[in-house]
């Protein structure tokens, strides 16, 4: 008769859990001072307090923990813009996602500008699809899809650019510059022109010819 599994404890479950969390956190921290090119296994594990070995036991590399982070701050920074763009608030949905990127500018530089870029851009675009379509109030002329693909898209390179620059661009600038070329659209508040009011008719004196 075939013993049963090992039964997995809580005590275990809750070891795994901080595990995972300390990794997270110290990938986030050597972000802050590396290039994530320079950040090896053995500097997450170091900065984890765990053993190497330990690292591998949860993650196949680096890059599929930064995966992980990635799903857990692009999950942070829907719940901020996702509510005012819901209730047509795009200009305060763009200021919360610039405000936010903003002060984790060292962790986004290194998601939107490295070698996970086209990740982030995926999962970005899995959770808008997930969340967004939803939320979001579906307009008739764009289908949810493309509007998600396409906003996601513009989003991203617009903040990647925006990292790469001195710190001149405020986040006020940024958040104008994502509202109008990209929330805005998207949403279609502005897509259809409202009609101009006709101006007043004015009704001049004929002359009296001259004489």
């Amino acid at each position: 008769m075939d013993s049963p599994p090992p039964r997995v404890t809580t005590a275990t479950d809750a070891r795994m859990v901080r595990t995972r969390a300390a990794m997270r956190q110290a990938l986030l921290a050597l972000l802050e001072r590396k290039q994530l090119d320079q950040i090896t296994v053995r500097d997450i594990a170091a900065e984890a307090s765990i053993g190497y070995a330990t690292f591998f036991r949860h993650h196949e590399s680096k890059w599929e923990l930064l995966q992980e982070v990635a799903e857990e701050e692009i999950g942070r920074l829907m719940a901020l813009g996702l509510p005012l763009l819901a209730a047509a608030d795009t200009r305060g949905s763009a200021l919360a996602l610039c405000k936010y990127v903003r002060e984790h500018r060292a962790i986004w530089s290194a998601l939107l500008t490295g070698g996970a870029a086209g990740a982030m851009r995926e999962e970005f675009i899995r959770q808008a699809m997930q969340l967004g379509a939803s939320q979001v109030q579906k307009s008739d002329w764009l289908p949810v899809e493309l509007g998600a693909i396409y906003g996601v898209s513009a989003t991203v390179e617009i903040l990647a650019w925006w990292l790469r620059q001195p710190e001149k661009f405020s986040v006020e600038r940024i958040a104008e510059i994502v509202d109008r070329l990209v929330m805005t659209p998207s949403v279609g508040s502005n897509m259809h022109a409202q009609p101009r009011q006709a101006r007043p008719r004015i009704h001049r004196r004929k002359r009296a010819p001259k004489r």
